[in-house]
């Protein structure tokens, strides 16, 4: 009689795809990331940090380590733990923005940023992970009452706004349109009503026209993205005409490592704000696709998170997450592919930051906690020997043969 043979499970099946998901996508992004920084911020660092073209890369290192630490660390935990630090994630975000308000460094019209001995800290980066963990945790207990305006606003909407309220003291509208799509994703995964976000949107409209006419800066960039006829190629256009440069001199290769001509003074922000356009520049087609298929591959893990896991708070948290690091992204692409206005926003894993870099780690870790307790992902794991024992295995086997 022959044996009947038994269908291995599909590794796209597997209760464990989401979190190998997260782990290639922040590999391939870490990786680009740090190829792209190095080239990128080398002139910047030989004109103004004692001609040592490393200075600016080797602190990318530094923040890079820091925020390992805090993935590995946290993608460990269980579910609870993270429900457990939430309150003191926000309350630091919290304080040390009001510490930005009153004694913050400011930069580009921006007061984000407040230096700490020989450390300069952003405190909405930890903000961002803050809320979009505690709205999970407030909106999973009462996301069944959703249905008044008092549940609305307590206390996750209170929350919400004492937050946007901090950075948008400190000028910071990139910040404030990421943490509006955090309040968002959140509240669309609680299951707030349709019509509630269609209530909210006449009085985001409104506090959006008041902050573009309050800045002067602001509605010089809007103007020159609505009425290109405006533009100044050495003024208020000079950053998205040499990162379309960048990106046409690319082509389908690129230039090579490090062959990119607009990071020499051309194009201002080239480690940060406009990255991509450098990476588009060196590596061409091919190498913005490996960045946006990264980014589509967290897109199907936390949508695998959202849909599978049995926590509440997990699914939640874990949208909003998901909704900052790859809407960042949307944003900062789109800007430099002139699709949106500059905004400031930098491309998460990618630019050069050590507080973007490290709270972006730190939510990936989340999400990968979050990924190891879905359903069946725990006997996926135990199933799946490890590479110590099948490397003694195949040793064994050689020295026996």
């Amino acid at each position: 009689m022959t044996a009947e043979r038994t269908r291995p499970t599909s590794a796209w099946k597997s209760p464990a795809a989401s979190y190998y998901l997260l782990v290639a996508a922040t590999s391939i992004l870490v990786l680009v990331g740090l190829a792209v920084v190095l080239s990128s911020s080398s002139v910047f660092s030989i004109r103004q940090e004692d001609g040592n073209p490393w200075t600016l890369f080797l602190i990318q290192v530094a923040a890079l380590a820091v925020g390992l630490v805090a993935l590995a660390i946290g993608s460990r935990q269980s579910v609870t733990w993270w429900k457990r630090v939430t309150p003191l994630i926000l309350a630091t975000a919290v304080g040390l923005l009001v510490v930005v308000i009153a004694a913050g460094v400011s930069s580009g019209g921006n007061r984000n940023w407040i230096r700490l001995g020989g450390v300069t800290l952003q405190p909405s980066e930890i903000a961002k992970l803050g809320l979009a963990l505690y709205l999970g945790m407030v909106l999973s207990t009462f996301r069944r009452e959703l249905t008044t305006l008092k549940r609305i606003m307590v206390p996750g909407g209170l929350a919400a706004a004492v937050v946007l309220t901090l950075i948008l003291a400190g000028r910071d509208m990139g910040t404030a349109v990421v943490l509006c799509m955090i309040v968002a994703a959140a509240y669309w995964v609680a299951g707030l009503p349709l019509r509630f976000f269609a209530l909210g949107v006449p009085f985001l409209a409104v506090g959006v026209l008041a902050l573009i006419s309050e800045g002067q800066s602001r509605s010089s960039r809007i103007s020159v993205w609505l009425d290109p006829s405006t533009c100044d190629p050495q003024g208020n256009c000079l950053q998205t005409i040499h990162g379309t440069w960048a990106l046409a001199s690319g082509g389908l290769w690129g230039l090579g490592p490090g062959m990119s001509r607009e990071k020499w003074g051309y194009l201002p922000a080239a480690d940060n704000d406009f990255i991509f356009a450098i990476l588009g520049e060196e590596f061409g087609l091919i190498g913005t696709l490996l960045v946006l298929i990264a980014f589509a591959m967290i897109v199907i893990a936390v949508s695998r998170i959202v849909r599978r896991h049995r926590d509440p708070f997990a699914q939640i948290a874990a949208g909003a997450i998901g909704a900052w690091i790859v809407g960042q992204a949307v944003i900062n692409i789109a800007v430099v592919l002139e699709l949106l206005p500059v905004t400031g926003v930098p491309l998460p894993l990618v630019s050069s930051g050590g507080s973007s870099l490290v709270m972006s780690l730190a939510a990936l870790g989340a999400l990968m906690a979050f990924a190891r307790s879905e359903p069946g992902a725990r006997e996926a794991f135990s199933a799946r020997p490890s590479v110590i024992r099948r490397s003694m295995a195949v040793l064994s086997g050689g020295r026996r043969g």
